[in-house]
């Protein structure tokens, strides 16, 4: 893909880093096949090759984003399963944190957005809060219709129906190796998965 930053653009590490990343594209459109957000919605520019498009003319005209190109870019999982077909190893996680980092900095997000943003921000990264919304989600989900924001709704209907029980293994702790000890191995929990999937961690 060509790019048209000029030097002055390319002075800055994250813009030439993105530079690099933008020019190892060749379109081919591989990455559309296991983009899940493209393989639902069916649209090209919610696929990593039209977010490319739309993250390469938000940098290159240093451009203050819109709401659609922030609504593209925030639909991105971050799954990264288009870089597994990728030809030409494009790294696209890189790209699309930059840009979502030049999105937070120059983009005012409505009222509604921020306050979510912020309110998922205190739960979810804390696994008792998580399970007592997830609780409070359960109980709440006969009255979805009643809230006035239909992303609170389609999450009161995601809700698991049935919340796990607190896994044993949640607590920091080593367990010594059963054969004669190669390596050491790092478990990282994380933080949805210690309050949707307990029995994952257990098994691991």
């Amino acid at each position: 893909m060509q790019t048209t930053f000029t030097p002055d653009q390319l002075s800055n590490p994250g813009t030439q880093r993105a530079n690099e990343i933008l020019r190892a594209c060749v379109h081919c459109g591989f990455c559309t096949a296991t983009c899940p957000t493209y393989q639902v919605l069916g649209d090209e520019l919610d696929s990593p090759r039209g977010r490319i498009y739309l993250i390469k003319d938000m940098l290159e005209n240093e451009r203050i984003p819109d709401a659609t190109t922030v609504k593209h870019i925030d639909r991105c999982l971050s799954c990264l399963a288009c870089m597994t077909t990728c030809p030409s190893g494009v790294h696209y996680m890189h790209l699309v944190d930059h840009a979502r980092s030049y999105i937070e900095q120059r983009y005012k997000r409505p009222i509604m957005d921020r306050i979510l943003r912020w309110t998922l921000a205190q739960i979810i990264p804390h696994p008792t809060r998580f399970r007592l919304a997830l609780l409070g989600a359960k109980i709440g989900r006969p009255f979805a219709f009643l809230m006035p924001d239909a992303r609170l709704r389609a999450m009161l209907d995601m809700a698991p129906k049935r919340i796990p029980p607190v896994s044993r293994n949640d607590d920091p702790q080593t367990h010594k190796a059963q054969t004669a000890r190669r390596k050491r191995v790092v478990l990282m929990t994380g933080c949805a998965q210690k309050a949707l999937n307990t029995d994952i961690n257990d098994a691991t």
